[in-house]
C-alpha cells in the first residue's frame, strides 16, 4: 500500500503545529514562566520584606499601606557582561497578572523601596502593569495565589516602544538577550 506524499506533508506539518503549541504553553493558550540560565553563576534575588516561598505581608496587599509601593530587591552575583536588568512580578495563577515590570534596570546590587509611579525612574522604565497603574501593585487575588519576583539579567537593553505589554511580550523581546535569570516565590491569600 502506497501512502500519498500530501498525507506525509501533513502528518509532519501537524507534529509540527502540536510541538509548536506545547513549547509556547499548550492549547490553552497559558503562558510559562521563562527562566533559562536559572541561578547562573550563582545570580540571585533576596526581597527582604519577606522570606522565599513564605507569605507576602498584608501590608504589601489590597488595602494595606504599601499595596504600590514596590519592594527592595536585593541582586547578587550579576554577571558581569549585564547591560540592564528586567524586574517582574507576576502572579503566575492568575495567568501571568503583571503587577510590577521594570525594564533597563542598572545592573546594581540593590533596587530600592517605593520606586515613584511613573515611567522613567533612576532605576529604569516602569511599565503599565495589569490593573491599568504605572509601576506596582501588590496582590489581591480572590483566594491563595503565587507569586513570583523574576529578574533578567540581560546583555542589551530593550526597546520599549509602549508602556503596556504582557508577560508573554516582554519575554519575546529579550528571549535571546538572558545571561541569567533569578526568582523569589511569595504565597498571598
Amino acid at each position: 500500500m502506497r501512502v500519498k506524499s500530501s498525507y506525509i506533508l501533513a502528518a509532519v506539518i501537524l507534529i509540527i503545529v502540536v510541538l509548536a503549541a506545547m513549547l509556547i504553553g499548550g492549547s490553552s493558550g497559558k503562558v510559562n514562566l521563562y527562566e533559562p540560565n536559572l541561578g547562573l553563576g550563582g545570580f540571585s534575588i533576596r526581597v527582604p520584606i519577606y522570606g522565599n516561598e513564605s507569605t507576602i505581608p498584608s501590608s504589601y496587599a489590597c488595602n494595606g499601606v504599601n499595596f504600590s509601593s514596590s519592594p527592595p530587591i536585593i541582586i547578587s552575583n550579576i554577571p558581569p557582561s549585564t547591560k540592564s536588568l528586567m524586574i517582574i512580578m507576576i502572579d503566575v495563577d492568575a495567568n501571568m497578572f503583571i503587577h510590577w515590570a521594570l525594564v533597563n534596570a542598572p545592573p546594581v546590587p540593590l533596587i530600592p523601596p517605593n520606586l515613584p509611579h511613573s515611567f522613567n525612574t533612576s532605576f529604569g522604565e516602569q511599565l503599565v502593569n495589569d490593573f491599568g497603574n504605572v509601576g506596582f501593585n501588590g496582590p489581591c487575588p480572590p483566594s491563595r495565589h503565587k507569586y513570583i519576583i523574576i529578574v533578567y539579567a540581560l546583555d542589551s537593553t530593550i526597546n520599549v516602544k509602549g508602556n503596556k505589554y504582557t508577560y508573554a511580550q516582554l519575554v519575546g523581546m529579550v528571549r535571546n538577550h538572558v545571561l541569567a535569570t533569578a526568582i523569589w516565590i511569595g504565597y498571598y491569600g
